[in-house]
């Protein structure tokens, strides 16, 4: 896995088969070719892209990981949590908390054998926090939602996929909850 951003035709290709996913809200050309931290993974055989992490570097020393995705033929062997946990391991040094939301049953496995305590939503995330209260809605909401192509793709899919991206949390705390 490298620590790279995506090239054009890579974000196009992973960008068009996230397009028919009812798991993953959407992210912009832009997200994935520079603007977030990006992760790839290439098929050593065939130097082909079999997968992509993204990670979004939030104020108040969070970062979000926000979409771990295989290609069809990649999933199903490991690859998806080799990918988040060599990810977390690049980004530990910078000691910032994690969050991972997630509709998928298969990324709340993932999370949870990676060390993320999986947690049943956003209101058990913020339960007696009111700093986590107030991250959440007023650093992390207007941070996530500030993408107009999320935004097109978020009404699309609740439209053709009846999506309703009920978000589970996965949160990973390194320096402890402050």
């Amino acid at each position: 896995m490298h620590r790279r951003p995506l090239t054009r035709p890579e974000a196009a290709e992973v960008m068009r088969e996230i397009r028919q996913s009812p798991h993953i809200t959407g992210y912009s050309a832009g997200e994935w070719t520079g603007r977030r931290d990006t992760f790839a993974l290439v098929d050593t055989g065939t130097g082909r892209l079999a997968g992509a992490l993204l990670v979004h570097h939030l104020a108040g020393r969070w970062s979000e990981i926000a979409v771990v995705f295989l290609f069809d033929e990649y999933r199903g062997r490991g690859l998806g949590q080799r990918m988040l946990r060599g990810a977390l391991r690049a980004l530990e040094p910078g000691g910032r908390d994690l969050l991972l939301f997630f509709c998928s049953s298969g990324m709340g496995r993932i999370a949870g054998e990676s060390g993320f305590d999986v947690l049943a939503g956003e209101a058990e995330f913020t339960r007696g926090s009111l700093r986590r209260r107030l991250f959440l809605s007023v650093l992390y909401k207007p941070q996530w939602l500030c993408s107009a192509y999320r935004l097109r793709e978020i009404r699309r899919k609740k439209r053709e996929f009846r999506c309703s991206f009920a978000f589970k949390v996965a949160v990973m705390t390194r320096r402890g909850d402050r």
